[in-house]
């Protein structure tokens, strides 16, 4: 499967706001309100960065979308990253938007270990990376991996340790937090390094 999202698809995208998240996710359900603490924490933060207003805007978008793929509605290879990636090109975000929901919390990382089927359309779209792409997927990922299921602001260490107790410690998706960690950490001392600047 090869499909090139990182481009526009020319359309204006309709803003997303916690009430057009529950078109799409159940407010009663955890992943609904991990999204909600994805957004408050992009908005905490945003304030520290030297973005200009247009920049954090999309941001904020980006935070909204990036596990829109869980939706029911949207589910067509259960891989939430790139459903939800196919969902913000055809709504008509713009690439670095787009680029975040594909590629945020290393899930090319899981493509290459777990979904060969995917391989060629997230090598195809990896090597259309650019810096403000590479940005915009730090920054989500920041966020995502510090963000509890239920919205709140932990650590990495209690995201990982609230992972493997969920899944249990031999789960694929235990394993590749854990395996993940180190890289999770580097984007966390990287956007602290920004703030800071």
């Amino acid at each position: 499967m090869k499909m090139k999202l990182l481009r526009s698809s020319g359309k204006t995208p309709e803003p997303f706001h916690a009430d057009r998240l529950a078109d799409f996710l159940s407010p009663e359900e955890n992943r609904y309100h991990h999204i909600l603490g994805v957004v408050r924490l992009m908005k905490e933060i945003l304030p520290k960065l030297n973005f200009n207003e247009e920049v954090k805007k999309e941001l904020i978008q980006a935070a909204y979308l990036h596990d829109i793929g869980y939706s029911p509605k949207l589910n067509k290879t259960n891989f939430h990253p790139f459903d939800g990636a196919c969902f913000a090109f055809k709504a008509g975000f713009n690439k670095p938007v787009i680029a975040a929901v594909l590629f945020h919390s290393e899930a090319y990382e899981t493509v290459k270990e777990k979904r060969s089927d995917l391989l060629p359309a997230y090598s195809l779209n990896h090597d259309l990376l650019d810096e403000q792409d590479r940005l915009f997927t730090d920054l989500v990922t920041y966020c995502d991996v510090q963000t509890s299921p239920q919205g709140e602001k932990v650590s990495l260490d209690e995201r990982v340790r609230d992972v493997v107790k969920r899944y249990g410690e031999h789960h694929p998706v235990s394993r590749m937090m854990i395996q993940c960690k180190p890289k999770y950490q580097d984007i966390i001392n990287r956007v602290n390094r920004w703030i800071c600047s």
